[in-house]
């Protein structure tokens, strides 16, 4: 009876993300459904670099002309016709990026949104990029670096299957978690952030970690954040480690100690010779 009312409970608040008020069910009508939707890491795996997709230009590129500049890239699973958690989502992906002030979207790293929907093209694609486009903060240099790519079935199936993004489709509609899914620059998947909205530092974080603090301003204030910072692959956030900053400030006191007595050793040495202390010359002399 309590694993039936659990798994009711479940369902209906995936229905309520899914549909988002409207009271229609597009996507799924069984708890057991919920098994085909979903996410499963892949951590550590790359993806088919090799794989063609359309860009908005109606243009084949295969996914390698992407990463030759050697950024991390950020990749988001949508479809253009989606009316609601895709909207939601890409609108999070703007707002994340638009307040990560540190990272600069062209200069740092890049976006590629692709489309689970065979049945989308890029004309529709076009149309989404105009938007997403304007909505970005000045600091950032979206045309060339944020990439809307449609394909077809066997391109898409490889992709979402390489990152362990599970979809269904019923109907027009289709039921399908949302995450960032970040990739190094040469093509390994480095961090999940599941989600539709995000919190700047989860996101900074991720891509420093996909390029080991290579990106950015300042590689050594970089380098000390993934020292005092680590994912909770619990909480899926990234959390300050107790240990790691106790060992930081502790070397950060030796080093202040030393040059703290350095400075003093210094200083009275100068002293004790003005006021004629002990002076080798002196000693040969006599």
């Amino acid at each position: 009876m309590l694993k039936k009312l659990c798994n009711r409970l479940v369902l209906l608040m995936f229905l309520l993300v899914l549909v988002g008020g409207t009271g229609n069910s597009y996507a799924i009508d069984d708890v057991k459904d919920l098994k085909q939707v979903g996410i499963d890491e892949h951590l550590g795996d790359y993806i088919p670099l090799d794989l063609e997709f359309y860009d908005t230009n109606n243009d084949k590129v295969k996914l390698k002309n992407y990463f030759l500049e050697e950024k991390p890239v950020i990749l988001s699973l949508v479809y253009f016709s989606c009316p609601r958690v895709c909207n939601y989502a890409t609108d999070g992906v703007v707002d994340v990026i638009n307040r990560v002030s540190s990272l600069n979207l062209g200069r740092d790293y890049k976006i590629l949104t692709v489309s689970f929907n065979a049945e989308d093209n890029p004309q529709i694609a076009g149309e989404k990029i105009k938007r997403y486009y304007d909505l970005l903060n000045d600091q950032h240099f979206p045309k060339g670096n944020w990439h809307f790519l449609t394909g077809d079935k066997e391109s898409i199936t490889k992709l979402t299957q390489t990152v362990g993004f599970k979809f269904k489709k019923e109907g027009k509609e289709f039921a399908h978690p949302s995450s960032l899914i970040i990739i190094t620059p040469d093509g390994k998947i480095s961090r999940y952030l599941n989600g539709i909205q995000h919190e700047p530092k989860d996101l900074k974080m991720a891509l420093l970690e996909a390029t080991n603090g290579e990106i950015g301003t300042s590689k050594i204030i970089n380098k000390a954040l993934l020292f005092c910072y680590q994912f909770d692959p619990v909480g899926k956030k990234y959390a300050l480690q107790a240990l790691n900053v106790v060992k930081a400030g502790g070397v950060v006191t030796l080093i202040s100690l030393g040059v703290f007595l350095t400075y003093f050793w210094k200083r009275e040495k100068k002293i004790s010779r003005k006021d004629g202390g002990f002076d080798d010359r002196n000693e040969l002399g006599s």
